[in-house]
């Protein structure tokens, strides 16, 4: 390589560097505002745990609205934290209590038009019309509530699995609803007080109004929610200021943890990581096409380092949540853990095969799990708190470990193997040579994904024998997991036994990508059985639909190699090297030719 291709990779490397700290950095404010971003990491207790007004603001405008910003009357684009101190001065008691303080505050939190209404039976029902976004604001609606009180009491009657699509959007309106008056009523939903002793609790508005006063209690939060009502920047800040002092003397560590979720959230980490995996997918596509080497060493490295920001996340959500080694709490740290497991794995077999392969592969699966991540946290908190049952730490970084190592491992054969089929069915550049690496690489991952699915397993059953007082219950969960080690021990054993080549291989690996997708989201579906959690409507779909494109490569797998592009080029022995050239280089008919009188040219595929 020249020494401007050599300096390709790390000048790349260094722009991803700066892009993330730039993302890191606060955003900015007018001048004099109040400090909305230090009251965002405040600490408050909501749904059995510590956290900040931050997250409660976007999970709470993510769960309404789709999004974690919302669009203001002028059309300026505006923080969840606005958003939730806007519904917090438009709730009856807030307005009520000070009502002799001075005019009444006007309802800022109605306007917003954030409540997104797909449904178009329900925007009939609430005398709407539809619009782009299809978001609309409480003020548009509020004399229909009368009619969607009385169709939701009507649906709630109904099995939930059954509903149509009308009966699910008034459902979920209703829901929404909810938890926005929630949020309206703070003053006695919302435990903003913290405990002055370690066996106290956190204490709502009400809560304190009776035990300490009106004038105790009038300090703190709702001065500061008064003081935004009002527009008065200089006594808000001077109350957060005392205020946070205040907590930081009784609750030093929530203050601290509060901080660092508050600027986890608005670094986004698996988000950024998102963007880079899918540059890291074009540079190694790229790589392919021409300037190999550097395309090829930038694509590599940052990928490394999208990875280390990747295993910085998950850490920050341990200390977030106290769980030390615990990487999978519910189905969202699922995804997250299995697509930082592919990206390690695909970059080890980078490391080791230089084929250019890994790196495609470790982007495309990072990318892909971060968007399963995605949907999966629209439901609300990811860093929820665990069911009783799952609530040990032991068995969640042990078991649960062991078996998502299973299905990552198991995941990345898969995706090998529609490497293998697409390569040889599509382009002309799958080679003999090329084929030996890729059910090399293949066979290693294979073996790994069976020894980490049994192990977790035998663990699964250790830890149900000591919960439920049974190793084994044929739960669907528990059947999933089993199904997983028979199919990989299946392909090994076919491989073995020369039942299958390795066309054969790659088709049963892709097969595993079904089985291992049931295992982790369709027993979830089926509402039976003590694992019976993380219901979901969107995954059903979306895994009928992996399933479709899965299905689709295997038939294109089990297609006679007659109709392979790449036919021609698996008669060929010569090895490839993507470090000087393309993938396959192009066929030589010569060396076909004396091939043929070698009596090479009467290879025959054989069996799959």
């Amino acid at each position: 390589m020249s020494k401007a291709e050599s300096l390709v990779p790390w000048v790349l490397v260094g722009l991803a560097v700066i892009y993330l700290i730039a993302m890191m950095a606060p955003p900015i404010e007018s001048a004099a505002p109040m400090r909305l971003d230090e009251f965002a990491a405040l600490p408050l207790e909501d749904e059995g745990r510590v956290k900040p007004y931050d997250t409660l603001a976007r999970n709470s405008l993510m769960i309404i609205s789709s999004r974690q910003t919302f669009v203001d009357e002028d059309g300026h684009t505006q923080p969840a934290i606005r958003w939730l101190l806007d519904v917090m001065t438009s709730g009856p008691l807030f307005q009520a209590a000070n009502q002799q303080q001075g005019p009444k505050f006007a309802l800022a939190g109605e306007k917003h038009q954030v409540f997104r209404i797909d449904n178009p039976e329900v925007v009939a029902l609430l005398g709407l019309k539809r619009r782009e976004g299809s978001r609309y604001a409480l003020a548009e609606f509020r004399d229909r509530l009368d009619k969607l009180e009385q169709e939701a009491k009507r649906i709630a009657k109904k099995d939930p699995k059954g509903l149509t699509p009308y009966e699910k959007g008034v459902h979920d309106l209703a829901s929404h609803l909810q938890l926005y008056i929630k949020l309206a009523n703070w003053m006695e939903t919302l435990y903003i007080f913290p405990p002055s002793t370690p066996d106290e609790e956190w204490q709502t508005f009400q809560e304190t109004n009776a035990e300490a006063g009106l004038k105790a209690a009038l300090s703190g939060v709702p001065t500061m929610v008064m003081a935004y009502a009002r527009n008065d920047a200089k006594t808000f800040n001077a109350e957060l200021e005392a205020f946070r002092k205040q907590v930081g003397e009784l609750r030093p560590a929530d203050v601290r943890r509060s901080g660092t979720e508050a600027f986890f959230n608005h670094f986004a980490p698996f988000y950024q990581c998102t963007l880079l995996y899918i540059f890291v997918f074009l540079l190694g596509c790229l790589s392919w096409l021409g300037w190999t080497r550097p395309l090829n060493r930038a694509a590599f490295w940052l990928a490394v380092v999208t990875l280390v920001v990747h295993t910085l996340a998950l850490i920050a959500r341990m200390y977030l949540m106290n769980r030390w080694f615990v990487f999978v709490t519910n189905l969202y740290s699922s995804a997250v853990f299995i697509g930082w497991g592919c990206v390690a794995l695909c970059l080890l077999l980078e490391k080791l095969f230089h084929n250019g392969l890994g790196n495609v592969l470790a982007a495309f699966c990072g990318a892909v799990t971060m968007l399963v991540a995605h949907h999966l946290g629209s439901d609300g908190d990811t860093l929820a708190l665990l069911q009783p049952v799952l609530d040990t730490n032991f068995w969640l970084a042990t078991h649960v470990t062991c078996v998502t190592m299973g299905y990552t491992a198991t995941f990345v054969a898969g995706f090998l193997g529609v490497a293998y089929i697409l390569g040889g069915v599509i382009t002309p550049w799958l080679s003999k040579a090329t084929a030996k690496t890729l059910t090399q690489m293949l066979y290693g991952v294979l073996c790994f994904a069976t020894l980490m699915s049994f192990t977790g397993t035998v663990l699964g059953g250790i830890w149900a024998d000591q919960s439920w007082g049974r190793f084994w219950g044929w739960d669907p969960k528990e059947n999933g997991a089993l199904l997983i080690v028979i199919w990989n021990a299946l392909v090994l054993h076919a491989r073995w036994g020369g039942m299958i080549k390795p066309r054969g291989m790659a088709v049963l690996a892709v097969v595993g990508n079904m089985v291992t997708g049931w295992s982790w989201f369709g027993t979830n579906q089926l509402g039976v059985g003590l694992h019976a959690y993380g219901f979901n409507d969107t995954l059903a779909t979306g895994l009928v639909v992996f399933w479709v494109t899965q299905l689709a490569v295997i038939g294109m797998g089990l297609l006679p190699l007659r109709f392979w592009a790449s036919h021609e080029t698996l008669l060929l022995d010569k090895p490839t090297n993507l470090e000087d050239k393309p993938l396959v280089p192009a066929v030589d008919k010569r060396h076909r030719k004396r091939s043929t009188k070698r009596g090479e040219a009467s290879y025959s595929p054989g069996p799959a």
